[in-house]
């Protein structure tokens, strides 16, 4: 039987070996369940729900029962969590956007009683929740844009600092779309053309040296535009006469991918 836990930190950095020194390959968020595979004093190996195998330091993942409550979604990209129901009291937590949180007390008109992951409660103002819209194109373009001239971070998955592969799965992810985690893996399904010109909005436009050898992703906006996670999150694109035009993009462009929800199921 396999065991399950659940992220106690607002990002958690995830590593390729049980070490500091190790990689970051991907990130938790607060509130995200995963399958325990093999746990440590200072290191637990965790499976996410995209198949994605890494190891956590163990203090920021708890093992014990699922908490009761009712479930809420972290709609603002950042938000703090409080002692108390106030913003003048102590910060205990802070939360991402995406973030599901567990409620135990809705008397308050304006904030929500959190019951995190290890038992503790804290409070977080309920204006900061909703829910995200279903996927369409115009819905992934949109949120997309939300996060323009967040960093990159390698191995990054969240306001606090993406990656590629990591901005374009969580963009799909909040719109009900789960992707692979990397960029090789994206471009593994639903190929559409090798033209870059085909490219509609919310289509992802992969890079690479070869084909067999894609290193990046970004998100079509359409019109030979596009946005993507390289150093911050940027508009680029592939017409040359527009300001933002990318050369060395083009010039190692690998295909156009079309992802629908399902085309995931």
């Amino acid at each position: 039987m396999t065991l399950h836990g659940t992220i106690n930190v607002s990002v958690s950095n995830q590593y390729r070996d049980p070490s500091y020194s190790s990689e970051v390959i991907t990130q938790g968020i607060l509130g995200e369940k995963v399958a325990i595979l093999e746990q440590g004093t200072s290191f637990t190996k965790v499976r996410q729900v995209d198949g994605y195998e890494s190891w956590v330091s163990t203090g920021q993942v708890i093992t014990e029962e699922p908490l009761p409550g009712n479930e809420v979604v972290v709609r603002r990209h950042f938000i703090p969590i409080y002692a108390d129901p106030s913003t003048s009291s102590s910060r205990i937590r802070d939360a991402v956007i995406g973030s599901t949180l567990k409620t135990i007390d809705d008397v308050d008109n304006n904030w929500y009683q959190i019951l995190l992951p290890d038992g503790s409660i804290g409070w977080a103002e309920k204006r900061h929740f909703g829910a995200f819209s279903n996927y369409s194109p115009a819905n992934i373009v949109s949120l997309a844009r939300e996060f323009l001239g967040y960093q990159y971070s390698w191995g990054g998955c969240t306001p606090k600092g993406f990656d590629c592969s990591g901005f374009v799965q969580t963009v799909f992810r909040l719109n009900g779309c789960l992707l692979p985690r990397d960029a090789w893996q994206q471009q593994q399904n639903n190929l559409l053309s090798s033209d870059y010109r085909t490219a509609q909005p919310a289509d992802l436009l992969f890079f690479g040296t070869e084909p067999k050898n894609v290193t990046h992703v970004a998100i079509s906006l359409g019109h030979e535009g596009f946005i993507h996670a390289r150093g911050w999150v940027r508009l680029n694109s592939f017409n040359e006469t527009d300001r933002d035009f990318s050369q060395d993009l083009l010039n190692t462009f690998v295909s156009v991918n079309r992802t629908t929800v399902e085309a995931v199921r």
